[in-house]
């Protein structure tokens, strides 16, 4: 008859505990800060160096920041181009000697657990006034590769209705091509 006594569940609990506990005490436990930091410190280093191509308009080194499938999403409704796409929508801006110049006024990132993957925003002074950044950064091969950039301009709530009465037409116009 199988008999157990009280040191065999003693034992047992104890092995048990050692399986579930260690492992869920380690997946719970604090990130490690130095990684975090290094994640964040190069990942705000790719973004400057985007920014910094643009305004120096180095083209290889603009579009070496982009993943090969990422996306740009520009502040016109129709601006959604692959990375091909926008390669040559900005050569003649390049061409030109000078692209486009954003500085970042402020910046904000949230990582994935494992730092592979970041989302960003950023507040940007540019030819247009105030703009937003924001998109999704991957770390892949030991560097940072932007796979979507989207850039807004900002609106002040106050001046949100002359706006929309501004583009009303054009906007229309677009909508009624999209739901055909």
């Amino acid at each position: 008859m199988f008999r157990t006594t009280f040191f065999d569940m003693q034992s047992l609990w104890t092995k048990c505990l050692v399986v579930v506990l260690i492992p869920w005490m380690q997946a719970c436990s604090p990130p490690n800060l130095n990684e975090d930091r290094n994640a964040l410190a190069s990942a705000r280093a790719c973004l400057d160096r985007y920014h910094e191509a643009a305004a120096k308009a180095q083209f290889q080194d603009y579009f070496q920041c982009m993943g090969d499938s990422s996306v740009f999403v520009g502040t016109d409704a129709s601006e959604h181009w692959t990375k091909e796409e926008f390669m040559a929508y900005a050569q003649p801006h390049f061409d030109k000697g000078k692209a486009w110049s954003m500085q970042p006024l402020t910046r904000q990132f949230h990582f994935t657990a494992d730092s592979s993957v970041a989302w960003f925003e950023e507040l940007l002074d540019t030819r247009m006034k105030l703009c937003r950044g924001s998109g999704v950064i991957v770390f892949r091969n030991g560097t940072w590769k932007i796979q979507q950039y989207v850039l807004s301009a900002t609106v002040p709530n106050e001046i949100m209705g002359d706006l929309i009465r501004l583009k009303a037409a054009q906007d229309d116009s677009l909508l009624q091509s999209i739901t055909r």
